[in-house]
């Protein structure tokens, strides 16, 4: 008989679920709801405790072949995104299971305090040889090019937006703590000749800005506001990502603004 996709609505709850039948030995009309009930535990679960009159089904198209059958439940389950959606009862896509809190609890506690054995370990290692290396795949540069154009403009999830004082704090806060003390990356670094050489040799590749970065650059900041603080040395107001090389610390600190009331030559040792 020929197979195809049906869908039932649990009316008490109004949730949904989507199938394919491709086993059956009679016509779907004669089949559906009367010989075969589903194969989903849920719907199972909904029969004994409402009964089956509490289900609206419906079938939905026949197919000539297995095949196409199953190809179209799985399309149509993916175009409604029936995973994101608890109105569908449907747990799975093609194969793929949405795993619940108890299950993945279960996997956790299976595998806590097992270590792998050194024929697993081989077996993993033989496995991934002459295999490209998805870190390889992410830096190359047609790779950034496409992933530059999707996160571009309106596409980028803060097109638009801004973090307010408190959200910047809170993150400033959060980052400072992860570095301070014995979690800061750098204490764990040993500073040898040979490293100092190293760092030495990329600071001197390092090519000037061009005049088109430049103007790339100076086109991104342009008309932005910037918070900004007062430097009473320079006489003029310095960004706050700047403002570390003013204040206290500004160069012209011993030297006289247009608002100083005083000269070198007034000045006494």
């Amino acid at each position: 008989m020929k197979p195809y996709t049906y869908l039932i609505r649990h009316l008490p709850t109004n949730r949904v679920y989507y199938g394919v039948r491709a086993a059956n030995k009679v016509e779907p009309e004669q089949d559906l709801w009367q010989h075969y009930f589903t194969s989903s535990p849920k719907v199972q679960q909904l029969i004994e405790e409402t009964g089956r009159d509490s289900f609206d089904v419906e079938i939905r198209r026949v197919f000539e072949t297995k095949e196409q059958a199953i190809a179209w439940e799985t399309r149509v389950l993916r175009r409604c995104r029936v995973l994101e959606n608890d109105r569908w009862i449907n747990q799975n896509v093609a194969g793929y299971i949405v795993p619940t809190e108890e299950s993945r609890k279960k996997i956790s506690d299976f595998h806590k305090g097992r270590s792998k054995s050194e024929e697993h370990k081989k077996n993993l290692s033989e496995s991934q040889k002459g295999k490209p290396k998805k870190s390889r795949v992410y830096q190359s540069d047609e790779y950034r090019k496409k992933m530059s154009k999707l996160k571009s403009g309106s596409n980028n999830a803060m097109y638009g937006k801004h973090h307010s004082a408190e959200t910047k704090a809170k993150i400033g806060a959060l980052l400072s703590e992860r570095i301070k003390g014995d979690n800061n990356p750098m204490k764990k670094v040993e500073w040898t000749e040979e490293r100092r050489e190293h760092m030495r040799q990329i600071r001197a590749k390092r090519q000037p800005w061009t005049d088109e970065q430049k103007a790339a650059v100076a086109s991104k900041l342009r008309d932005q506001k910037r918070e900004k603080l007062y430097c009473e040395h320079c006489d003029r107001h310095i960004a706050v990502g700047w403002y570390h090389r003013h204040g206290d610390h500004c160069a012209k600190r011993c030297q006289p603004t247009k608002n100083s009331s005083f000269a070198f030559g007034s000045l006494t040792t």
